[in-house]
């Protein structure tokens, strides 16, 4: 029972290994290289549609608040 378990276990990988290869050869023939196709593929992350705007700090927000009071009073002016 034991050695069953274990020759079906390696013959999957035979299988496995002989599907790839086969695979491989026939993209080899119709001139296909995933490699230097994967290799030009763009990197990185994509933007979000949906990206939280960025947080303020508190003295960012002092910041924005003394700018906004200088504005209002420049346009009563």
């Amino acid at each position: 029972m034991m050695s069953e378990a274990i020759d079906e276990t390696l013959d999957k990988d035979e299988a496995e290994e002989e599907t790839e290869e086969l695979t491989n050869q026939v993209l080899d023939e119709i001139g296909v290289d995933i490699a230097s196709q994967l290799s030009s593929a763009p990197k990185g992350r994509i933007a979000s549609r949906n990206a939280a705007p960025p947080v303020q700090t508190s003295s960012e927000s002092t910041d924005v608040e003394d700018l906004e009071k200088r504005l209002a009073s420049l346009r009563r002016i």
